[in-house]
């Protein structure tokens, strides 16, 4: 019986799952991420995660089968290569290098893809043919998967939805360009918009609780609270940065049909006041028979969703091949 580890590599914390032959996450660990001692830190601080949860299972060495990693940044999954800016890699050989640490195969994809991949396969999108899956944390980004396989695309940036633009939106993107969605449809956003329109001398419960010199702690989180709160503006936020996302979504749900949208991330999880405006655009703009077959709901596994992800991903590249 092979186990399989999956882990989920991230700017602050890493967390590492071991999975057993029947895809049962059995024991996990999360742990700051070492990126004080550059790659060579990361890497082992990676390969001891096996050891680590191999011994606290009583699992021996020789049972465990492959590796899978979910990692932030552009990724080359044939070649194993990652180049993350905030992780110390770049076009580092990351397959190559934890292999030999770990004598066991190991396969690097994006880090949205295997949440997404993961929650196809084992969370909200289980049983369905086709998935969709968009994230709104930091950024936003978004996986497409198909009868149980993840498309890539051309140089492996299939999902890069958070770079359409609109001429409405003001903001400069990291990547330089002007109006990118994710400005908006993400956490960042959300707590953007806030802070601008309270700087524009918007009142209500949030900013009588924000003093103008905690105006840049402020978080989506706070925004959304204020949603609760019954905050006009706050609900406007929302509303509004729903209305963007549906203009990115309806094109994409037209031209590949999916079953389900999983929508997860910072600002999914302020449920309702988000989903409820989200759900409402886009079925006015999308044709009936598009709209009849499709449903948009939030994810299943939570923090987990990566783990799966990798393990499964591991799992179809290198125990089934």
């Amino acid at each position: 019986m092979s186990y399989v580890l999956g882990m989920d590599v991230g700017g602050t914390n890493v967390v590492a799952g071991l999975f057993d032959s029947h895809g049962t996450l059995v024991r996990k660990i999360k742990t700051p991420t070492e990126k004080r001692r550059g790659a060579d830190g990361l890497l082992l601080q990676l390969a001891g995660f096996a050891t680590e949860l191999l011994d606290a299972e009583g699992v021996a060495r020789e049972r465990l089968g492959a590796i899978g990693l979910g990692l932030p940044g552009f990724i080359d999954p044939i070649a194993g290569l990652v180049d993350a800016a905030n992780l110390p890699l770049s076009r580092t050989p990351v397959s190559d290098r934890l292999g030999e640490l770990t004598g066991v195969p190991v396969t690097v994809q994006n880090d949205v893809k295997m949440i997404v991949y993961g929650e196809s396969l084992r969370g909200a999108g289980q049983n369905l043919p086709h998935v969709l899956g968009v994230t709104l944390g930091t950024g936003m980004a978004s996986a497409w998967v198909s009868q149980g396989r993840l498309h890539d695309g051309a140089g492996n940036l299939a999902g890069e939805l958070g770079h359409i633009t609109f001429p409405d939106i003001p903001y400069v993107c990291g990547c330089g360009m002007k109006g990118c969605i994710e400005t908006v449809a993400s956490a960042t956003g959300i707590a953007r918009q806030a802070r601008d329109a309270i700087a524009e001398g918007w009142e209500g419960p949030l900013s009588a609780r924000v003093s103008a010199d905690r105006l840049g702690e402020l978080t989506s989180k706070d925004v959304s609270e204020a949603c609760r709160a019954g905050d006009s503006m706050a609900i406007e936020i929302y509303r509004r940065t729903a209305n963007w996302l549906s203009q990115a979504l309806v094109p994409v749900i037209a031209v590949l049909c999916p079953d389900v949208i999983v929508v997860g991330g910072g600002v999914a999880s302020a449920g309702s006041v988000f989903f409820e405006p989200l759900t409402a655009a886009i079925s006015e703009r999308l044709h009936p028979l598009l709209r009849e077959h499709l449903r948009i709901v939030p994810p299943l596994l939570g923090d987990d969703a990566g783990l799966y992800g990798s393990a499964e991903y591991a799992k179809s590249v290198i125990l089934r091949s």
